[in-house]
């Protein structure tokens, strides 16, 4: 490994500072939807390093060995890469007593704290230097894995410990406000939600007293309201993907296009650019529809009933059924509308190898069409605070463009943090005990 780093930091391998522990390969018969302790798999894990939590867990029911329950700020590292991207990243566990060290998982033990923080660890797992050891010693075809041995195999250059500490602190200052951030958008979105829910589920609108309700073919809706097939309300658009064969398809693409990754690991409810873009040449010699600004995308197979609006004109490859919003149904109903209609969407999905739903099954869904006036009044209470959620999205993408042009700086000894007066407090693994 070519040293660029200052001449006091020591190269050494990870092998050298700590060892790896694999997970327990826990019995499929006691898997349910329910339960105390969460079964962990490379899907909790960003790509970028840290931990996160699913829509739909895994929960363990049998009998659990102690040495396998994790404790709050255990350090676990994805030794497969379920997803593209996530070989190699790491996470720290956020509570005691809830989560299971599965096999395919790494824990970090016996590290040497003399010699390294563990923070500082977790955000050097999160490296190109460190990730690309990983990537590059790792077997497999299809699906790329990592063992403990060959961890321990890639090279590093490291400070000392209070200039790690240092360095942790610096990095986890910006994940408390991108955390923060994340948290009072999930707010935001329920509350959205919840006013969706109250007014066209529970029709409990401004003035439902005054409006009775009548049959239709979801049941009692209020008088005046309409019950369509979604696909007579909006414009619904499939996507298709340009031939890889022909670079001018790809090459210096201008036009953003969505693939079902893009919305998986954004999980936002909006999104502004795509891993990859296409040609105009590109998209004319494809099935994939150019939509404008505002579309609301839904994910139409694997994982079925991922929502995303897209703020800026855009397609899509042919995992996705993108709605056109007008002004019978705006981008907010259709967004909150989808989200409602999930389980509904799940159920009618087909196919042997993968589930699917087809967009001429899709169109077929009924959706409510209240009358203008009631639309109008939905629209102005749900869009500041969707507009909200816009601006803290894109100050939260500003600060992970920050952190990450800091991690590689901080972590290469480029900016020196020797001098910096910083409360480094106490070591993980010490406020832990």
């Amino acid at each position: 490994m070519k040293n660029s780093h200052p001449n006091e930091w020591r190269q050494c391998t990870l092998g050298d500072l700590f060892k790896v522990k694999h997970g327990f390969a826990f019995d499929g018969k006691f898997f349910t939807s329910e339960g105390n302790y969460i079964l962990l798999t490379p899907g909790n894990f960003h790509d970028q390093g840290g931990f996160k939590l699913k829509d739909k867990e895994k929960y363990f029911v049998g009998e659990i060995p102690e040495d396998y329950v994790l404790k709050k700020g255990d350090l676990i590292v994805a030794m497969t890469e379920q997803a593209e991207g996530l070989l190699g990243s790491s996470a720290l566990i956020p509570s005691s007593n809830r989560f299971l060290h599965n096999q395919r998982l790494g824990l970090i033990t016996d590290w040497r704290s003399n010699e390294i923080d563990v923070q500082f660890l977790y955000y050097l797992f999160n490296t190109h230097v460190v990730r690309s050891q990983i990537r590059a010693s790792a077997t497999g075809t299809k699906v790329r894995h990592t063992s403990p041995t060959r961890i321990g195999e890639v090279k590093v250059c490291i400070p000392c410990v209070t200039t790690q500490r240092k360095i942790a602190g610096i990095l986890s200052a910006y994940d408390v406000l991108i955390e923060n951030n994340s948290r009072r958008i999930a707010i935001l979105e329920e509350m959205a939600q919840a006013i969706y829910r109250e007014w066209f589920v529970n029709f409990r609108f401004p003035g439902h007293e005054e409006v009775k309700l009548v049959d239709s073919p979801l049941g009692k809706i209020p008088e005046g309201w309409e019950v369509l097939p979604v696909g007579d309300v909006v414009e619904t658009l499939g996507g298709g993907t340009p031939s890889t064969k022909e670079s001018e398809y790809w090459n210096n693409g201008t036009v953003t296009w969505y693939s079902p990754t893009d919305l998986t690991k954004a999980g936002a409810m909006f999104i502004g650019s795509s891993e990859k873009r296409v040609s105009s040449v590109g998209l004319r010699n494809s099935s994939a529809k150019l939509f404008p600004p505002y579309s609301v995308m839904m994910t139409s197979r694997a994982t079925i009933g991922v929502v995303s609006i897209s703020t800026t004109e855009a397609c899509t490859n042919q995992g996705f059924i993108t709605c056109v919003p007008n002004s019978r149904l705006s981008t907010l109903m259709l967004y909150f509308w989808l989200h409602e209609q999930k389980e509904k969407i799940l159920s009618v999905a087909s196919g042997a190898t993968f589930k699917e739903i087809s967009r001429g099954t899709f169109r077929k869904l009924p959706v409510i069409v209240p009358p203008l006036p009631t639309r109008q009044a939905f629209d102005d209470a749900a869009a500041p605070i969707a507009k909200a959620i816009e601006n803290l999205l894109k100050k939260q993408g500003n600060l992970r463009i920050t952190r990450d042009l800091l991690l590689a700086k901080l972590i290469s000894g480029q900016l020196d943090v020797e001098e910096l007066d910083i409360d480094i407090g106490e070591p993980l693994a010490e406020a832990e005990a």
